[in-house]
């Protein structure tokens, strides 16, 4: 793993970890991936954790996702949610810690929650922020990359993370933040070429 701590915003810090799942690690979670891909929907704000919606109620995002805990009633079925407890271990904890002081919060939470997104062309979130305490955003795609766009922005930063196949960002919920639309060529739709984003949520009960 490689850790970037991202304080030149001291108001709205944020970790980036780099290569955060090994080789074994990443087939097993394609082997989810890719045994699901025909389960996603396009999510119109009926999910448990359903889009965010603007002030004439309409849902800000298109996206296709699916709700893990709605799907496995034991979680321990799910290769994804056998491996994210990775982002409580030492050593991203002690790098959340230099991040931000919002690191005490993300100690105390006790619940989560995981979806997966998946993005094609012109696919998009605008600006929201998420109705949790802290949130794991992580990034998969079949290399070479075979899209454009997709990067996350903090538009209270004024700052963009390039999305990158294995690329965690951990942040709390509260920030403001944003998809840019992805592009993709005719060729490489519907095939599963496009952006999957893993998401955890946490929160205390």
């Amino acid at each position: 793993m490689k850790f970037t701590l991202c304080t030149e915003n001291k108001v709205f810090p944020y970790l980036i970890i780099d290569d955060f799942y090994d080789k074994i690690e990443q087939e097993l979670i394609w082997e989810e991936l890719d045994f699901h891909r025909n389960d996603f929907e396009y999510d119109k704000g009926t999910g448990t954790h359903g889009v965010a919606w603007d002030e004439n109620n309409k849902p800000i995002a298109k996206l296709k996702r699916i709700y893990l805990e709605e799907i496995y009633s034991n979680r321990q079925d799910s290769n994804i949610l056998n491996l994210y407890s990775k982002i409580f271990s030492k050593n991203v904890r002690t790098a959340y810690q230099l991040t931000t002081p919002s690191w005490r919060t993300f100690e105390i939470t006790n619940k989560d929650v995981t979806m997966i997104n998946y993005y094609e062309d012109q696919d998009n979130y605008g600006s929201h922020f998420d109705k949790f305490m802290h949130t794991a955003v992580l990034w998969f795609y079949k290399t070479p990359k075979r899209f454009k766009g997709g990067n996350i922005i903090f538009p209270q930063q004024s700052g963009t993370v390039e999305c990158v196949h294995n690329r965690l960002i951990l942040f709390p919920s509260y920030y403001l933040h944003e998809v840019e639309k992805v592009e993709m060529e005719e060729q490489y739709r519907n095939k599963g070429l496009g952006r999957y984003s893993i998401v955890h949520f946490y929160n205390k009960e």
